[in-house]
C-alpha cells in the first residue's frame, strides 16, 4: 500500500468513526443562561438565574452522558424545553415520561432521541407539573 493510500484509508476510518460516535453521548451544555419550558399548548415559563437553571442542566448533562440514537422519535403532547445562552438557542428538548427528543440550537442540524427511565429527571418533572397543564391532551 502506497503512503498515499494509507493516508487515504486513515482518513476515512477516523471519518466513519466520528459518525459513528456523533449518536453516541451528546457533549455537556455549558454556559446556560436560561431555560423557557412549556408543556403542550399551554403557556411557557422561563427560568432565569443559577438556582433556577443549574438543577435542570445537570439533570440534561447526565442524560447527555448516555449513548443516544440518531434520528426523530415521534412525540405527542410533548412538554418543550429550550436551552438558552443569552439569546442563543442552545438547545431544543421534546419531553414525554417515556422519551426525549433533542434538536440542536439551529434548524436542519442533527436530532438525537433518548428513551427514559422513572426518576430521570426528578425536578424537570416537579416543574413540568408545577407550570400550566397541557391543553387539549389525554
Amino acid at each position: 500500500m502506497t503512503r498515499f493510500a494509507a493516508r487515504v484509508a486513515a482518513l476515512a476510518l477516523l471519518a466513519q468513526a466520528a459518525a459513528a460516535g456523533a449518536a453516541g453521548e451528546r457533549p455537556a451544555l455549558r454556559g446556560v443562561s436560561a431555560i423557557r419550558v412549556a408543556n403542550y399548548g399551554s403557556p411557557s415559563v422561563l427560568l432565569e438565574g443559577r438556582d433556577k437553571v443549574s438543577p435542570i442542566v445537570g439533570e440534561l448533562n447526565a442524560l447527555r452522558a448516555r449513548a443516544w440514537r440518531g434520528g426523530d422519535t415521534k412525540l405527542a403532547c410533548y412538554s418543550t424545553l429550550v436551552v438558552m445562552s443569552g439569546r442563543k438557542i442552545l438547545g431544543t428538548f421534546r419531553i414525554r415520561p417515556e422519551h426525549i427528543v433533542e434538536r440542536e440550537g439551529a434548524r436542519g442540524t442533527p436530532i438525537f432521541s433518548l428513551a427514559l427511565e422513572s426518576g430521570d429527571l426528578p425536578r424537570l418533572g416537579k416543574l413540568l407539573a408545577d407550570i400550566p397543564p397541557a391543553k387539549d391532551c389525554d
